[in-house]
């Protein structure tokens, strides 16, 4: 069997892997698709019969083409790499896969979800130089790994308007060389860096001329990259150990005749071979992977790519490096460019009292989006797949989480599709005269006129309810918000306060946002912090047609595997650099004997219908009698996928008192 590929963008390096495919029997090219069709057919006419397209969308339609190799600058990476794979193709990509971890993790994601091979173009990987060093690491020729020294530098004059300096092509040695001795610093460790810091110079259009860093991982080892476009330095890779180290001269153009040097106990041992070059091992690694059905290959796996993304991020960080797609969301459209899902699996809306627009039955929780391309990726897959409600507070991030959520806003023009919650007057300053100079902030931060939902973030019972509904009534009537509750409220201030209301010819609570999920939570994950888990709660939301906006409705990852690693002891690791609850957090606020059981009856249930556990924590809290809007706190796009499978679960009363342990179960 043979792949069928096709190249998009015929760039300097698009012709190095095209002559390579003429050197293996596992790899055909058929066709290229150019911005232009005369340079597409200038390429063509090098390779034999191979069809010439004059658009990238073109060489996308091609039902004759498998894979596409993407090679144009880094940052229309992610927009070619996913409409390639929403095409059914599968996608090698040139590294860097992504200007940003945010990138990465949509191109992984859209290779999920259309179950496609993607793979990042670390050639270097897949030589058997590369192996053999890995090889003799592993088997402790060098005794314990304590350092790694990898560099890949170059001299390039400067030229503003060039890739390797303009910002807005994503410029800088980071990008374009330095990926490779981080991947292979990473590679070395078998783990993801504790620590990183870093110097360097700047070019006047912001991008890295030469930089160096320190890296730090787990168990001592410390590794120190060097890379730049505007400095040569001596591009090898060296591994010390206690016992001896490695040397690799030609470490990542991996020559056909290779060699690694290995020094130990004063002596010094030249290990050699022979291969095709890497860019033949490269597709012909591809090649396997498509004949064998596996969407990653094990030499760069998914997580690789992405723990490699945010170890760069951090790198460019330290240097205060950024490039405009990601300093405006407005150079950034959406990417999907369709809806994520079939009109039929789109997310269900409904009302609430008080509110004209229906609202998706999932909410967005806006509290962990650590920039604004991860932010952009995070809410326009929300929005595709039929979400309209996004939640926020006043205090998240010090005010920069309503900032990126607003500049989100403006520049995608779907305010009124949307509806967006706030929250304000949390402790210390929970008192009624914070909530309007708060609102007013916030409001700015958003970049519109009024909230849809606003609810007080904590309570402070030494104020009367008469005080909170006043206030909040006067922002309502001047437009400022529209339907309004508690957050963290007792049931009993929610009937005073509802009371108060109802004598005084005033709005009342239509609202609340308090913790609620399948499993029950034992101690506040905050100081602050109410449940509205009891018979007596759902029965007044119920009678009373108040909404619940629950938050932590999945408790935090309870019913997730991350139970299991904490059960056994172990620790998770993780590619994703974005904040996660802690193991002793969730010991102390979820793990109960009851919970436990609540737990093992999800798992049963899970297993019937063909889902995780999670799907059906979540179900269960869209089963309840009143209405019910729950807060997903998605951190990565796979996460709001999962969460999404909940919602075409169909828990009946039966169910619910299943997993709640009632009589019958």
């Amino acid at each position: 069997m043979t792949t069928r590929w096709g190249i998009l963008a015929p760039g300097r390096i698009a012709h190095t892997l095209a002559g390579a495919m003429s050197r293996t029997s596992r790899a055909e090219l058929v066709a290229v698709g150019s911005r232009s069709q005369e340079r597409a057919n200038e390429f063509a006419k090098q390779y034999g019969e191979v069809v010439a397209y004059g658009s990238y969308d073109e060489l996308l339609s091609d039902s004759e083409v498998q894979a596409v190799y993407i090679a144009t600058p880094h940052p229309q990476h992610v927009e070619w790499a996913t409409k390639a794979l929403n095409a059914g193709k599968s996608v090698l990509c040139e590294k860097p896969m992504g200007l940003n971890h945010a990138e990465v993790m949509t191109m992984v994601h859209a290779a999920q979800q259309n179950s496609q091979l993607l793979l990042e173009a670390f050639m270097y990987r897949m030589h058997p130089q590369t192996h053999k060093l890995q090889e003799l690491i592993a088997q402790g020729a060098i005794g314990e790994l304590r350092h790694i020294h990898a560099t890949f530098a170059f001299h390039a004059p400067f030229n503003a308007s060039s890739r390797l300096y303009a910002a807005e092509l994503g410029g800088g040695g980071i990008m374009d060389v330095g990926c490779y001795p981080v991947s292979m610093a990473r590679l070395l460790a078998q783990s993801e860096p504790l620590r990183i810091s870093a110097t360097g110079k700047l070019a006047e259009t912001g991008a890295d001329i030469y930089t160096s860093a320190l890296l730090e991982f787990p168990n001592g080892v410390g590794a120190h990259v060097a890379t730049g476009v505007g400095q040569q330095l001596d591009n090898t890779v060296s591994a010390y150990g206690s016992e001896g180290s490695i040397r690799v001269a030609l470490p990542w153009r991996c020559p056909e005749e290779w060699s690694v040097t290995h020094s130990h106990q004063g002596k010094q041992e030249e290990i050699r071979g022979t291969s095709e070059n890497p860019y033949v091992c490269q597709l012909e690694e591809f090649d396997r992977c498509v004949q064998s059905g596996d969407l990653e290959s094990a030499y760069m796996s998914w997580d690789d790519s992405l723990g490699n993304a945010i170890t760069l991020d951090k790198w460019r960080d330290q240097l205060e490096i950024s490039y405009p797609p990601e300093r405006s969301v407005s150079l950034s459209p959406p990417i999907q460019m369709r809806p994520a899902l079939p009109a039929t699996q789109q997310l269900s809306k409904t009302s609430i009292k008080g509110l004209d627009k229906e609202l998706s039955r999932l909410v967005m929780g806006c509290d962990n989006q650590p920039n604004l391309p991860h932010a952009s990726f995070m809410f326009d897959h929300f929005v595709e797949c039929g979400g309209n409600v996004f939640d926020t507070a006043y205090i998240y991030g010090g005010g920069r989480i309503e900032s990126l959520l607003g500049q989100w806003l403006t520049s995608r023009g779907i305010r009124k599709e949307l509806a967006i919650i706030g929250k304000g007057a949390h402790t210390p300053l929970n008192r009624p005269e914070y909530c309007r100079p708060q609102l007013s902030e916030t409001l700015e931060r958003l970049q519109t006129d009024h909230l849809d939902i606003y609810f007080l973030h904590r309570d402070n019972t030494d104020v009367p309810v008469s005080e909170w509904i006043d206030v909040l009534n006067e922002l309502h009537n001047e437009g400022l918000i529209e339907v309004f509750g508690g957050s963290n409220w007792e049931l009993e201030r929610v009937k005073q306060a509802n009371e108060y209301a109802e004598k005084n010819g005033k709005l009342g609570y239509s609202v609340i946002s308090n913790q609620f999920s399948l499993a029950k939570m034992l101690n506040p994950v905050w100081p602050g912090c109410v449940s509205a888990n009891t018979e007596e709660f759902r029965s007044y939301m119920t009678e009373h047609e108040i909404a619940l906006f629950p938050w932590s409705s999945q408790a935090r990852g309870f019913f997730t595997d991350r139970f299991d690693q904490i059960q056994a002891g172990g620790n998770i690791g993780s590619t994703s650099h974005l904040n996660q609850p802690g193991d002793a957090e969730m010991k102390r606020c979820w793990f109960s004997d009851g919970n436990i059981q609540r737990r093992e009856r999800a798992v049963a249930m899970a297993q019937k219908h063909g889902v995780e556990p999670i799907n059906i924590a979540l179900a269960y809290v869209l089963a309840q009698p009143f209405k019910s809007f729950p807060l997903i706190g998605p951190r990565l796009l796979w996460e709001t996928t999962s969460s999404l499978r909940s919602i075409d679960v169909s828990l009946d009363p039966s169910d619910v008192a299943l997993l709640e342990g009632q009589s019958g179960s």
